[in-house]
């Protein structure tokens, strides 16, 4: 009986109300509509809702798309609308319908399993800068059949916008400042080394530290730094160095001068050491110029802090190779990066100091930058502990791995999820700190781990005059373009760059593949060709012409 009704096909079946000829579906057993009056709830609850301009409107389930109309004449301009149905057998029904609706150019219909398709269609919508929100109308009960997945897909279109204008936040307040730590670090790429380079090449046991206070709880007596290809996070730096420990290799990301605090006073222990220095493309210029001076080996790789045509040239015209999952947390990075050197899944990766979290009183390791800054300014009326930090705004408490209760942020534990939700999959790999939020990863100490010098670190390859010349063509191509978008703007059709055709048209076509000119505008969502835009382009080419030249 079961699987009858699971094979069942829906059918249409007439409410004879009236002269209205008016339809329901029965499908597995029930009635998708009311059979006295079909149109009744939905549009109902069309008429409730309050829909305000940039609203994206998405209809669960549309089946014979009864409100559709009243829907169309409700909404304000700005808005769009889509809909999406669970069930194979409801759709070709919807599809069918919508055509003959006459609405079929105003509303697309999307299969729930083409996830990543719905997905980019909301994002070509914000693209625009019109989309600020979203709203839920089911259509028809047919989305009982698929609650929860509804539910899941409501909550995860909210989280697509929700994130979208979160990253404009943070483009609009940092977007120039990684640019041009991109720009500068484009300039570095000839005599340095790409992440894909020394993948898969170190055999010994990887030991990935952050600055977290899980760091104290790695047992040194017990623990050989030489057993271990030691991975440190920029924060981490200074207390390993005040252990007498230097790490074989740091992880840099922060774009902001603040984070230079983290390697003061290490130039002269670094200097000679052969560390290697993992820097994010977009991380700060002077650090890499300072770890450069101090004689170490630049490893780039590339998050993609933002979309556009400029970030994909980068690997079309072969400058780098690929970007590395967006990750925000140097410590996820750090991570990340330890997969990819390993040479194998039987090469152990341990981590400590990944904590996403913190004690009252105590935010970071000891002799970290936060510790030292905090006991630089105690005095009687400031203490050493930093109380504040566990009752300041969106702090809230969790279980530590050893049952204390420890302080965290949503941001910090939106990291400890995304470490689980990355790495817990993963063969060979412990936590090996007794604090912090649990990383669903195996647990065991580095205590007795034997220093075996036939086991490998990073291996170089020789460097090509290939990339050499591949990224200097890139970098003069680029200041060619500048030169051609600031001649355009200035001279307009006097510019001896204008090609006797639309020249709008032609600037937009030059603008629309340098996004990092403008994504930090307010309204640098996608190219305006307005008048305020562009002089305001004009005005940051001169900025990254003096930083590319």
């Amino acid at each position: 009986m079961e699987s009858q009704i699971q094979n069942e096909k829906p059918r249409l079946v007439s409410t004879g109300q009236g002269f209205s000829f008016l339809n329901t579906v029965e499908y597995k057993g029930r009635l998708l509509y009311s059979k006295y009056n079909p149109t009744r709830a939905v549009e109902s609850v069309i008429e409730k809702t309050d829909i305000l301009p940039g609203t994206l409107v998405v209809l669960y389930s549309p089946l014979l798309w009864y409100g559709l109309k009243k829907l169309i004449s409700k909404i304000p301009e700005g808005c769009k609308i889509i809909a999406i149905e669970a069930d194979s057998a409801l759709e070709k029904i919807a599809r069918e319908k919508l055509t003959e609706t006459g609405f079929s150019d105003k509303v697309k219909l999307f299969n729930l399993n083409n996830a990543t398709i719905i997905e980019k269609e909301i994002k070509s919508f914000l693209s625009t800068g019109s989309l600020k929100r979203s709203i839920r109308i089911d259509f028809s009960a047919g989305v009982q059949f698929s609650k929860e997945l509804y539910d899941y897909t409501a909550l995860a279109i909210q989280d697509i916008i929700g994130t979208f204008w979160k990253n404009r936040i943070t483009l609009s307040k940092f977007g120039r400042l990684f640019s041009k730590n991109l720009v500068s670090n484009l300039k570095k790429l000839p005599s340095s080394f790409l992440l894909e380079d020394v993948e898969k090449t170190v055999g010994k046991p990887v030991l990935v530290l952050g600055a977290g206070e899980g760091l104290d709880t790695i047992n040194w007596k017990k623990t050989d730094p030489k057993a271990f290809f030691i991975i440190a996070v920029d924060a981490a730096l200074s207390p390993l160095m005040d252990r007498g420990i230097i790490p074989d290799a740091i992880v840099g990301m922060e774009s902001q001068m603040a984070i230079q605090k983290a390697y003061t006073g290490t130039s002269e222990k670094l200097k000679g050491s052969g560390i290697t220095f993992f820097a994010d493309l977009s991380s700060r210029y002077e650090i890499v110029d300072q770890m450069e001076k101090e004689n170490a080996r630049i490893v780039f790789f590339a998050s993609r802090y933002a979309d556009g045509k400029f970030f994909d040239s980068l690997v079309e015209d072969g400058i780098l190779r690929s970007f590395v999952p967006p990750m925000g947390s140097v410590g996820l990075a750090a991570f990340y990066i330890a997969l990819r050197l390993r040479k194998n899944e039987s090469v152990e990766i341990y981590t400590a100091g990944l904590d996403f979290s913190y004690s009252v009183g105590f935010t970071h390791a000891k002799a970290t930058m936060a510790h030292k800054s905090r006991l630089s300014e105690t005095s009687r009326l400031f203490p050493v502990e930093n109380i504040d930090a566990a009752y300041a705004n969106g702090a809230e408490w969790a279980v530590s791995k050893d049952g204390r209760k420890i302080v965290t942020t949503k941001l910090l534990s939106s990291y400890a999820k995304q470490f689980a939700s990355l790495f817990k999959g993963c063969r060979n790999v412990y936590d090996a700190s007794k604090t912090g939020i649990d990383l669903s990863i195996g647990k065991k100490t580095t205590d007795g781990i034997s220093f075996l010098p036939s086991l490998s670190g990073i291996i170089f390859p020789e460097e090509t005059s290939q990339r050499k010349e591949r990224t200097e063509n890139f970098i003069s191509e680029e200041i060619s373009a500048l030169e051609k978008i600031k001649s355009l703007l200035s001279e307009g059709k006097n510019s001896v760059f204008y090609k006797g055709i639309n020249l709008e048209e032609q600037i937009k076509d030059l603008l629309s593949e340098r996004e990092y000119l403008y994504l930090h505008f307010p309204d640098g969502y996608c190219y305006n060709g307005g008048q305020s835009f562009l002089k305001r382009v004009r005005a940051e080419i001169d900025y990254f012409l003096k930083l590319l030249g």
